[in-house]
């Protein structure tokens, strides 16, 4: 099909965030796990989100746009895992532009597993080191942002 236009539904992208993942993160993402994000349409800020559906399937690779079928062997990336996250608290997406490109990150919590008594202190320390990755990975996110702007105004790049 080519079709002379879509249709939008209102109020699309004011909802969620909606993004690919990597296919190994598929046994960790989970609804209810807290992320954040920023946006180019919002520059200099961190969204708080939260994971409210992984979708259970990856698609990718079936069609091309000209409607021409393709073989799996043809597709060169592979396809990624759809979360879709809300804000954390009600106007987490005020000023956002529906289908701005963002950065995103999602967070594990080890904290039951830690404190839980069958848990052994080489798991603990393992789980230790995990949640404080996120931490980096948090602090990361946060020079993305203070960079975005510059990097896409000033050097011309995304």
């Amino acid at each position: 099909m080519r079709p002379a236009g879509i249709l939008i539904p209102q109020g699309a992208g004011q909802k969620s965030l909606q993004g690919g993942f990597d296919q190994i993160e598929a046994q960790i993402m989970k609804p209810g796990m807290i992320a954040e994000a920023t946006c180019a349409s919002k520059p200099w800020t961190i969204i708080p989100l939260v994971v409210t559906q992984v979708q259970d399937y990856i698609a990718a690779g079936q069609f091309r746009g000209g409607g021409q079928l393709i073989d799996a062997q043809q597709v060169t990336r592979p396809g990624t895992l759809l979360i879709f996250r809300e804000p954390l608290y009600p106007g987490g997406l005020e000023g956002v532009t529906p289908g701005s490109s963002c950065i995103a990150n999602a967070y594990t919590s080890n904290h039951d597993a830690i404190v839980a008594k069958e848990t052994s202190a080489a798991k603990r320390v393992l789980l230790h080191v995990l949640d404080a990755l996120a931490l980096v990975h948090a602090l990361i996110l946060r020079l993305q942002a203070l960079v975005l702007p510059f990097k896409t105004l000033v050097l011309g790049g995304h």
